[in-house]
């Protein structure tokens, strides 16, 4: 099953929505980072599995899973990044030794925001 398809919360929920009725950006790829894959493109098929995100979890992946986010990036060369990661992932991020994302702007958003999925939309509709 494709990674979008095994997680719930509003961001999710958009991003299928916006794929189904194909309103989603063609020029926006999205990834997903998952407890047990890591950082993942959204369209990727993996196994449901049950191993919640820890702090300690956070911490030991953040450097592989920017590994894959540069990799990424140097793929597709974006001209923004959004990132929208919960509390936890944030908490690795903003260690002093924690990797950063280089010569491209990035927003971030807290998924547990209240506006979370009007930020998303108002983001990939703005970007023109």
């Amino acid at each position: 099953m494709p990674a979008l398809e095994l997680f719930e919360g509003p961001l999710f929920t958009l991003a299928r929505e916006l794929r189904s009725r194909g309103t989603w950006p063609r020029d926006v790829a999205l990834y997903i980072v998952t407890s047990s894959y890591g950082l993942v493109p959204a369209d990727r098929v993996i196994r449901p599995y049950r191993r919640p995100m820890t702090a300690a979890r956070a911490t030991d992946a953040i450097y592989e899973n920017f590994g894959r986010l540069a990799a990424a990036l140097a793929a597709v060369q974006p001209l923004e990044l959004m990132i929208a990661l919960p509390e936890v992932y944030r908490r690795a991020l903003i260690r002093k030794d924690a990797p950063q994302v280089q010569g491209v702007p990035v927003v971030y958003l807290e998924v547990e925001e209240a506006h979370v999925p009007e930020r998303l939309l108002a983001w990939l509709t703005g970007r023109d």
